[in-house]
């Protein structure tokens, strides 16, 4: 199974923000993703253990992570 965390832009009136989603790939070929954003890594990776993630994610291993807004973080 290999997870993908990712952020993505959530437009409003007047701006664009940043979220976070989760995605999840099984070694069948079935995907499955989150069913909102959220406003946090942490918020992301707590609803990812809700539907099966079971690692031990840390967004600041990926270096560049938080210097560019569409920031991936993978998980194998």
């Amino acid at each position: 199974m290999t997870w993908e965390f990712i952020t993505k832009p959530v437009h409003g009136t007047n701006a664009v923000s940043w979220e976070w989603e989760w995605r999840c790939a099984s070694d069948d070929g079935s995907h499955k993703s989150s069913a909102r954003t959220f406003s946090s890594f942490s918020e992301c990776i707590a609803d990812a253990r809700l539907n099966g993630f079971t690692g031990d994610a840390d967004p600041s291993e990926s270096g560049t992570l938080f210097q560019r807004p569409e920031a991936r973080f993978n998980w194998y």
